[in-house]
């Protein structure tokens, strides 16, 4: 049960990091964002391209649990959606968001993934 849950957190962080990687005008337009130059589409493969991917992989090794790394990088990756969450919460105290998509969509998705990488510590 971990496996699965680690590898369906895995799987969201990949498709994010091929599209980021890929299509940063794109990713970057599904959140309001213009990428409309070299120097944003390099922010957009590197913050959402490069750093999904790698979180894809190092999640994979945390699902095979090679060297004994698996909750380790459970709650890095928990903690670091569990960041990403509190920052649309601040967001929200200082400036309102004007839909729930795409900040408060995304809250959830966070959430959610960072509770099922707890789980997976859990039941492990």
């Amino acid at each position: 049960m971990s496996v699965v849950l680690i590898a369906v957190v895995a799987l969201f962080f990949a498709a994010m990091g091929v599209l980021g990687l890929l299509r940063p005008s794109r990713l970057a337009d599904t959140v309001g964002l213009l990428a409309d130059r070299a120097d944003a589409h390099a922010e957009v493969r590197a913050v959402y391209g490069g750093f999904g991917v790698a979180v894809a992989v190092v999640l994979g090794l945390a699902a095979a649990d090679v060297g004994g790394i698996g909750s380790g990088v459970c709650i890095a990756v928990a903690a670091a959606l569990g960041g990403m969450a509190f920052g649309r919460i601040w967001s929200a105290f200082t400036e309102r968001p004007s839909a729930f998509y795409p900040v408060w969509f995304y809250f959830v998705v966070e959430v959610t993934l960072a509770t099922m990488l707890t789980l997976a510590i859990v039941l492990d």
